[in-house]
């Protein structure tokens, strides 16, 4: 069984990742495929699993926003970008 992580910034960025999903009307394996990445990577990291949290890579992150931000409510879009912004101190 694969070890979540506390780590509340994870936490949140797996939160923020899956309702961006959802809100685009994507499911994991959809969004998997326009990645390039297994299903499986997609849940972990929706699930917040520790390893997956830790490798997810910033051209990852940026792939993800590319593929569901023009499905993304205005508000989960805001909240990605604030997240962002915190976790760079941009």
């Amino acid at each position: 069984m694969a070890l979540k992580s506390s780590n509340n910034t994870h936490i949140e960025k797996a939160q923020l990742l899956k309702r961006m999903r959802q809100e685009a009307g994507l499911t994991q394996l959809e969004l998997s495929n326009r990645l390039k990445v297994s299903r499986e990577t997609v849940s972990a990291i929706e699930n917040c699993h520790h390893s997956a949290m830790t490798a997810l890579s910033d051209d990852l992150r940026e792939k993800w926003w590319k593929v569901c931000s023009s499905g993304a409510t205005s508000e989960t879009k805001m909240s990605f970008i604030n997240l962002v912004t915190r976790i760079f101190r941009i």
